[in-house]
């Protein structure tokens, strides 16, 4: 009797404590979910999907990309496709480009696709690479003893880059006939070649710029005399696959062609408006602008100057159509994020934001012609095959 007593109370006891103790799970479980679905913040959540990876991920973990991952993945969907975040190793590189200076051999690479080698896409005029026999289209294969390919794409171009006056071995297969041969080059700075000239028909000036870098103001006037210099009467701004640059340069650019008035003005997200504005100062010949699908940015509000103020004629296919400015934050430790932080405007108050400029007169391009690249400042052009220069120079010769 006593023993089946003190059984039933240890049952009940036994019992009791397991309905405590699901209660209690279920509570746990209960307030688990309600964090899991409205309360785990971003840190929490990043920490604990780092944790999943950690344990079950069957390689190895590259840390530093986790993070550079997360980054990036914050402006990705988040903002427009102009707003991005630039590692520190990307940043050099993106320095390099707006600034238009750097310290190297005057030479770009690109990866050819055929076989993903390192292939010399364009050599400078002057540059310390032309001086050292390297052409357009050779392979680079070896960079100080070391092999480069596409693999290690991104080391090959830090290897050539270095401190000015120092030398780097290379060894290359030349474009013509796939011979090896080595060169030492001394580095220099370079600036990039932003602008170049010519003159067409002996008074009918031709300028095409690639860009509107830090340099390309000091390089467009610098033509642009040259041309005067030589009895210019006209001139025809070529910015065809220009796709932009640094608002205060085409800003700078514009002021020395247009009329005094409104180059453009910007207005940021509180509706705060900034006036660019030109002097008095202005070209006192005939001007034609060429432009195309891949005119972009900075060279459409340079169109669309030209255009709302009458100032010239634009000549070819309606531009890209972006029409926003973009600001470059730097961070502590090398990286950057880049974020549209203001839409611009033309003289007239509109924005060409996802519309583009349309040209006065439209000519299609040839068929199968390609813009030449600037590598200095003789500008290359062949108004033979060129529909849209033709129809410029035309326009141009009627105006005299």
């Amino acid at each position: 009797m006593y023993m089946n007593n003190e059984f039933k109370k240890g049952f009940l006891y036994g019992m009791l404590t397991l309905a405590a103790l699901a209660m209690a799970l279920n509570a746990i479980y209960t307030g688990y979910r309600a964090y899991i679905k409205k309360d785990l913040g971003y840190e929490a959540k990043a920490k604990a999907i780092y944790g999943i990876m950690d344990k079950n991920y069957v390689g190895d973990i590259d840390e530093s990309k986790v993070f550079e991952g997360i980054y990036l993945g914050m402006l990705y969907d988040s903002t427009d496709r102009y707003s991005t975040y630039i590692s520190a190793e990307d940043y050099e590189d993106y320095k390099i480009k707006t600034t238009g200076n750097y310290v190297g051999i005057g030479a770009l690479m690109t990866i050819d696709s055929s076989d993903y080698s390192i292939i010399i896409n364009t050599v400078y005029e002057g540059s310390p690479a032309e001086k050292s026999g390297i052409g357009p289209g050779d392979k680079l294969i070896e960079v100080e003893g070391t092999k480069v390919n596409y693999d290690n794409y991104a080391d090959a171009v830090d290897m050539v880059r270095g401190k000015a006056g120092t030398a780097v071995k290379l060894k290359l297969l030349r474009a013509s006939d796939n011979s090896a041969y080595e060169v030492e080059v001394t580095r220099e700075d370079i600036d990039q070649p932003t602008v170049a000239s010519a003159l067409i028909d002996g008074n009918i000036g031709y300028i095409k710029l690639s860009g509107f870098e830090s340099v390309t103001y000091d390089q467009y006037m610098a033509e642009y005399k040259k041309l005067k210099d030589k009895g210019m009467t006209s001139l025809i701004i070529d910015l065809r696959d220009n796709p932009g640059g640094l608002l205060e340069t085409v800003a700078k650019i514009a002021d020395a062609i247009i009329p005094e008035g409104t180059i453009t003005y910007t207005e940021d997200k509180n509706g705060k408006r900034e006036y660019l504005k030109s002097d008095k100062n202005e070209i006192d010949i005939p001007l034609a602008v060429l432009v195309n699908e891949n005119s972009a940015s900075a060279s459409e509000l340079l169109t669309a100057a030209v255009k709302d103020t009458g100032k010239g004629i634009i000549i070819g296919k309606n531009t890209y159509g972006k029409g926003v400015v973009q600001t470059t934050f730097p961070l502590t430790d090398g990286s950057a994020v880049k974020l549209t932080t203001a839409r611009y405007y033309t003289p007239k108050g509109v924005c060409i934001d996802g519309k583009g400029v349309a040209p006065d007169i439209e000519v299609d391009a040839s068929q199968d012609y390609e813009l030449p690249v600037v590598t200095g400042t003789e500008a290359q052009y062949n108004i033979d095959y060129d529909t849209q220069l033709n129809k410029a120079v035309e326009k141009m010769k009627e105006a005299h």
